[in-house]
């Protein structure tokens, strides 16, 4: 069976949310409760849902002020190319957009995927 791994990443427009604030403003909008960890000097929040997962991911960076990101990342991880479309991305940007999460741009990564399997 041919698994592949996509990721569709939104840069998140915070309007000076703390991490914590953008966290519940996720966990509402997705329904669902976020698992926080430091993962090497960055905080990232974690929740497996039914067809996906999400991440998010803090803009502050613990190890090094020069390793901060202006925004908060939100990860939607795929494993099945069934999501990858335009259906399935306007669908998260719904869910955003009627939650008044704010967010600057979208990305699916990586485009051409080697399966799991292959790896």
């Amino acid at each position: 069976m041919k698994i592949n791994e996509r990721w569709l990443t939104f840069v998140l427009i915070d309007s000076n949310n703390s991490f914590e604030e953008m966290l519940t403003k996720i966990e509402l909008a997705f329904k669902c409760k976020l698992s926080c960890k430091d993962e090497k000097g960055r905080y990232i929040a974690r929740a497996e849902l039914d067809n996906f997962s999400i991440a998010v991911i803090d803009k502050i960076d613990r190890l090094s002020e020069l390793l901060c990101d202006e925004h908060y990342t939100l990860k939607i991880t795929i494993i099945s190319d069934k999501y990858f479309n335009s259906k399935f991305e306007n669908y998260i940007k719904e869910i955003l957009t009627n939650n008044f999460i704010q967010w600057e741009q979208s990305v699916w990564s990586p485009f051409d995927v080697t399966p799991l399997s292959k790896r």
